[in-house]
């Protein structure tokens, strides 16, 4: 059985794909506007997503491309459900990230294959725990040079330690509001360097309501001695291609 985000602002078809799933055991959860794409993959942590290409909000290209720059979905498996008929539309969604490509009207025999292989293909369905992303450092570097990538993590430890600080004291002091608005800022840079384990710590208290504040005060201790780590690595690594 597997749980599946399916982003798609028609809502009759919505509910065919759900229906056609169900006899697998799938659990189809419907999001109908682009905006929420992200956001709802976080909130249901699935298997797989169904992404249209034409959406209110964000375009499906778009939205793609967002699940790609995410270290939490970077290998969740993505079909392409679409009425475009094109090959070089195909072609450019795969390019860009996705796993499969089917048009509408489908046939359900060709939806279910297609998922059920996908999601036997994917060796996890959601990534380990992690804290620090060795190859989103070493992307860093070839982004931005490794100099520039020093001085981007030593503002990462500086944020994480700041908004940590923050989200104790808001959970002390019983102010959820404060402490979830925090740990939606930090989770979004925690996931952009791979920080996994962070930014599920700051989604349990932005999300499932978490007050207990050692878990985080913890994980954040780790994480910024991680980066601590790779930061002495990179300048290392830099004095050895100068000299």
């Amino acid at each position: 059985m597997a749980r599946i985000v399916m982003i798609d602002d028609d809502e009759l078809l919505c509910q065919i794909v759900a229906r056609t799933l169900a006899p697998r055991g799938h659990v189809v959860v419907a999001v109908r506007d682009g905006d929420d794409a992200l956001e709802a993959l976080w909130e249901n942590g699935p298997d797989l997503a169904i992404l249209d290409c034409a959406l209110p909000g964000k375009t499906g290209l778009t939205i793609l491309r967002e699940i790609r720059e995410s270290a939490m979905f970077a290998k969740l498996p993505v079909l392409i459900l679409t009425a475009r008929r094109s090959e070089w539309h195909a072609k450019m969604t795969i390019t860009a990230g996705a796993n499969d490509y089917i048009r509408k009207p489908f046939e359900a025999g060709e939806l279910i294959g297609t998922i059920d292989r996908l999601i036997a293909a994917a060796t996890e369905s959601r990534p380990a725990a992690c804290v620090l992303d060795d190859a989103r450092i070493a992307d860093l570097c070839v982004a931005v040079g490794m100099r520039q990538a020093d001085i981007l993590l030593a503002m990462m430890e500086r944020d994480i330690a700041e908004r940590t600080k923050v989200i104790i004291a808001a959970l002390a002091a019983g102010d959820a509001a404060a402490a979830r608005a925090q740990a939606h800022a930090l989770r979004g840079a925690a996931d952009g360097v791979g920080a996994l384990e962070l930014a599920r710590q700051c989604h349990r208290i932005e999300r499932e309501g978490q007050t207990d504040n050692e878990p985080i005060a913890a994980c954040a201790i780790v994480t910024i001695d991680a980066i601590a780590h790779a930061r002495v690595k990179l300048r290392d690594q830099a004095a050895i291609s100068s000299a």
